[in-house]
């Protein structure tokens, strides 16, 4: 097992850094070795504070996915739970749950009573930067390699884990090759986050006892050498996120929505003058936005009371402008209510085999009551208005 210790010059600090395959015994019990023998004045760990609490917490991680529609951040997610997927699974195969040299770590540092430092980036920043960075083919070529990666593709041996920890820089060159985007971003970035981070953390103290996958040992010590020489790393400019432009598939929605809206009251202006043409238009207006809405909820197999909010909400939310507005997201929001969705059901859909499996998966059902009762509404208002203008005509 491969550690580093470091003589940093400027802040007088010995930083011990550890490098870990992160589903290996071996690197559990070298953890425990090595902080126990240093006696360090503080532990680092290669986590942020959402996989800190993750990791530390006994009870299953559960999907907020109110928060992950309402941000736009489905994505982001889906590709970190494939991420994780696939890691636990190459743990599974070894015995070892994934990031339990880490707990490791940090059980040891709390039994004798050490300060435990969390070092890496914020894993929402990574991915964000990830897929700003990423063109649109190396995006489509991801998403088919990690869709239609089997239980083979999982398949590693002792030796080749060992090859990956004692020789991580063969592994790291080939993800370069690979795609330098996601080196980029995935390892080099991180590897100067972490080196200023520590480099920070290392002023006025002995010793350090840094826990970082194996990967990132060697950026990790040419940044802090770096550091000391005098060259400093800009943090800010490593956690920046860029803000998202309304796109133009936005626009030609909100574009039609006002165009609906201008015909609709058209009519209604057009139809004063006769009540019972206007309270036929109301009348119709109410039940086919409202009940093929409903009906979609019914054929996704939603809860009942999803359907009749679907039902009264459509032919008010179909002349609102506005996503968070739109009928499908209200729908989808009552059917999360009532059902709990876990990490599980996302990847469930992934290694679905049949439509019977989909159905039963209550993220997917949620996605399909968004779905249908949009859908539903879209042809009720369609069909309204072409009614409408015959009748105009």
């Amino acid at each position: 097992m491969k550690h580093v210790k470091i003589f940093n010059g400027i802040n007088e600090c010995d930083i011990y850094l550890i490098g870990t395959a992160h589903v290996s015994k071996d690197s559990i019990e070298e953890v425990e070795n090595i902080i126990s023998s240093v006696s360090p004045e503080g532990v680092a760990v290669e986590l942020d504070d959402r996989r800190f609490f993750s990791l530390i917490s006994n009870e299953e991680k559960k999907v907020d996915l109110k928060k992950v529609l309402k941000e736009g951040n489905f994505i982001k997610f889906f590709i970190y739970l494939i991420l994780a997927n696939s890691q636990k699974k190459i743990g599974e195969s070894f015995g070892i749950k994934p990031g339990s040299e880490m707990k490791k770590a940090i059980e040891i540092a709390s039994r004798y009573g050490l300060p435990i430092y969390l070092i890496d980036r914020d894993i929402d920043i990574t991915l964000s930067r990830l897929m700003d960075r990423m063109t649109f083919k190396e995006k489509i070529k991801i998403f088919w390699e990690l869709l239609n990666s089997n239980e083979e593709d999982l398949e590693i041996d002792d030796d080749l884990l060992k090859e990956m920890v004692e020789n991580p820089e063969k592994f790291t060159k080939l993800l370069k090759e690979i795609s330098p985007t996601i080196y980029e971003v995935l390892v080099d970035e991180r590897d100067r986050f972490m080196a200023k981070r520590l480099f920070e953390l290392s002023k006025g103290k002995n010793s350090l006892v840094a826990v970082v996958g194996a990967g990132h040992v060697e950026g990790i010590v040419r940044y802090l050498k770096q550091l000391e020489n005098g060259k400093d790393i800009d943090l800010m400019e490593l956690i920046k996120v860029k803000k998202r432009k309304k796109s133009l598939t936005k626009l030609l929605t909100y574009g039609i929505s006002l165009a609906i809206i201008a015909i609709f009251l058209y009519i209604v202006y057009y139809a004063l003058s006769n009540p019972e043409l206007l309270k036929m238009i109301t009348f119709q207006w109410i039940v086919f936005t409202g009940g093929l809405s409903a009906l979609g909820v019914i054929l996704a197999r939603g809860k009942l009371i999803t359907a009749l909010i679907a039902f009264l909400s459509a032919p008010i939310t179909t002349l609102v402008p506005l996503p968070l507005a739109a009928v499908g997201t209200i729908a989808g929001l009552v059917e999360l209510k009532y059902r709990e969705i876990t990490d599980k059901d996302l990847v469930g859909i992934i290694n679905a085999e049949s439509i019977k499996e989909l159905l039963n998966n209550n993220l997917f059902r949620v996605l399909l009551v968004a779905t249908l009762s949009n859908i539903g509404a879209s042809i009720g208002v369609f069909y309204c208005l072409g009614k409408f203008i015959g009748f105009l005509g």
